[in-house]
């Protein structure tokens, strides 16, 4: 595959960090737009290793920071900010030449697929959204939902969840999968945490698997 470090004005005096991987052969007719979560960057091995996995399987990836994340600061930009660079990234992706007739996937790492939703809810046009560890709550408060866009999609979702996940309550995730108006997969990662730790570590093993399951979603649609 070719990878291509791409910089994205977002603003007049903003730029961030994008990277482009485009298998030598596309099969799948998918262009996968991945976004890192609150706490961490495009680098951030979920995020990494599934685009090149992808990527290798035949889907063009994409990854990118944040504006907050590019400039090294810890306090993630207020959602409307999140969102509108998100969309510039889609937006700006869907018109290259690589990726012309592609479907559009949005997706990501905790807030990143958060922010997925959000878009998807307000109309922008995409093919499917998957979400590597939904923030469904805030740890240790089930009771604060973060669902309402889920009940606003027109596309299909796949959902892969760490049966272990603090963010994520599979007690509350079952009722909110059954109102959601379109087709819904979960994968389970049994003992795994919110990013598909156990204990410190990531296996590659785990990331393998989070991959062939995304393929396998998209070879069925």
């Amino acid at each position: 595959m070719e990878k291509r470090l791409l910089t994205l004005p977002v603003g007049p005096d903003r730029r961030i960090s994008l990277e482009l991987a485009v298998p030598r052969r596309v099969t799948k007719g998918a262009l996968m737009v991945l976004a890192h979560g609150a706490n961490n960057t495009m680098d951030h091995p979920v995020i990494r290793e599934v685009a090149d996995r992808l990527a290798q399987a035949g889907v063009v990836t994409a990854r990118f920071n944040f504006p907050y994340s590019e400039a090294g600061r810890q306090h993630p930009d207020p959602d409307p900010v999140l969102e509108e660079v998100f969309r510039r990234v889609a937006e700006f992706l869907r018109d290259l030449e690589d990726c012309k007739g592609l479907g559009l996937f949005l997706g990501g790492k905790s807030m990143g697929g958060r922010i997925a939703a959000q878009l998807a809810a307000q109309g922008l046009g995409v093919n499917g959204l998957v979400f590597l560890g939904y923030p469904l709550h805030p740890p240790g408060r089930p009771e604060q939902l973060r669902d309402r866009p889920l009940y606003q999609l027109a596309c299909p979702v796949l959902f892969v969840q760490g049966a272990s996940d603090p963010f994520c309550h599979f007690d509350r995730l079952g009722p909110v999968l059954a109102r959601i108006p379109v087709r819904t997969d979960l994968h389970v990662l049994p003992g795994l945490g919110h990013s598909f730790e156990s204990g410190k570590n990531i296996a590659p093993e785990t990331l393998g698997e989070v991959s062939r399951v995304i393929v396998g979603w998209l070879d069925s649609l």
